[in-house]
């Protein structure tokens, strides 16, 4: 049975009994919300649910939502969550008393976040964190009545801004950089053509650099190449073969015949030039037979880049690149999405579809038929 009484400030205190013992609820400005409130709490108890701790400080328990994550995710994403909450979440929310955090508080912090100059996806990776500590909060711990982050979205001054963000080579800058390759001689195992061929493959498959820096001989079966696992090197650089980013991650693409045609000449060339050939049959290893090190793979391209006197996109640039001129070529947005691995069209879509005029125009060449069937049903 709840209690209430009125304190020299004119506001009611509200206390109710859990196990023999009283507890407060709060104060309130009127005996009525006070009534209203420890309705609400007694209703709480009687179902056996955990009643919102006032005090209890955010980052009281963010390290209790980190293990459950922890255990539902690989290493590597989890890693990223941790150092996201750490550096970006905590110091803002960490000696707040949960109960007392607001939306407004969430819109201050995430806008803040763009006023630094992080990039929309990065503030959404962050809030799309915030909102999972606040989930957890509300059907886990029970401590929690709402979601002060529910249905926020990062705020985007402009959206031709995030557009440009997008880095590809240009056909003619492709051209330019694999010809210059084509003629490159390294300094050690000068015969040995191993990042031409991997320039050649990203460009041309549309893989990660995770993905492809794990493939081996065996993954390719004529012109069919499977993908079903990647690299991915810790804080130490230790490496480690992982699983993929997502479900839609695995897949099997096809290959174009110049590409296999010259994969084989490669992996001839493989045989008589590598040191200690690795026991996994890697498609792109080292002079050594080591697995290559992304690090040291974008420092090579870069420094390559530099000596054309086109501008270094980063590795992911050359998969950008392989979707923008699949696009341009007039293939189709669900062809393009599966190949790259997307787990939805709208991804594909949302990061392409406005780069250039051409890709517009042959999207909606395969739109069209669907467009005018869904306008015909208007009629019906």
């Amino acid at each position: 049975m709840a209690t209430f009484h009125k304190l020299p400030s004119c506001k009611w205190q509200a206390r109710v009994s859990r196990d023999g013992k009283e507890q407060s609820i709060g104060t309130f400005r009127s005996k009525k919300e006070a009534e209203i409130e420890a309705h609400r709490v007694e209703e709480r108890i009687y179902y056996g649910h955990i009643l919102n701790q006032p005090h209890l400080l955010f980052e009281e328990m963010v390290d209790s939502w980190f293990r459950h994550k922890q255990n539902e995710l690989k290493y590597s994403s989890a890693e990223q969550l941790e150092v996201t909450s750490r550096l970006h979440i905590l110091p803002r929310f960490g000696n707040m008393k949960l109960s007392k955090i607001c939306r407004l508080d969430v819109k201050e912090w995430i806008q803040d976040c763009v006023d630094q100059g992080y990039a929309s996806k990065t503030c959404d990776k962050y809030l799309g964190t915030l909102k999972s500590i606040f989930h957890f909060c509300i059907h886990d711990l029970e401590i929690l009545e709402k979601n002060p982050a529910d249905r926020l979205r990062v705020p985007i001054k402009d959206a031709v801004d995030s557009n440009r963000k997008v880095k590809y080579f240009t056909y003619n800058e492709l051209h330019q950089l694999l010809e210059f390759m084509k003629q490159y001689k390294p300094k050690r195992f000068k015969n040995y053509p191993l990042y031409y061929t991997l320039m050649l493959f990203l460009s041309r498959s549309g893989l990660r650099i995770s993905e492809a820096l794990a493939l081996c001989w065996d993954d390719l079966s004529c012109n069919r190449l499977t993908i079903e696992r990647q690299t991915n090197r810790d804080k130490n650089n230790l490496l480690t073969i992982t699983s993929l980013k997502s479900y839609s991650s695995y897949r099997t693409i096809q290959l174009d015949d110049d590409l296999l045609y010259y994969l084989e000449q490669f992996k001839e060339i493989q045989k008589k030039i590598v040191l200690n050939p690795h026991g996994d049959n890697l498609i792109f290893q080292n002079g050594w037979g080591q697995y290559l090190m992304p690090l040291v793979v974008r420092e090579a391209f870069e420094s390559y880049c530099k000596q054309v006197g086109v501008e270094y996109k980063g590795t992911h640039g050359f998969r950008h690149t392989h979707a923008v001129l699949l696009l341009e070529s007039g293939a189709s947005l669900l062809y393009v999405s599966r190949r790259l691995g997307h787990r939805t069209i709208k991804t594909t879509t949302d990061t392409y579809l406005s780069i250039t005029k051409k890709i517009v125009i042959c999207s909606f060449r395969y739109a069209y038929p669907i467009i005018t069937y869904v306008a015909s049903l208007a009629y019906d």
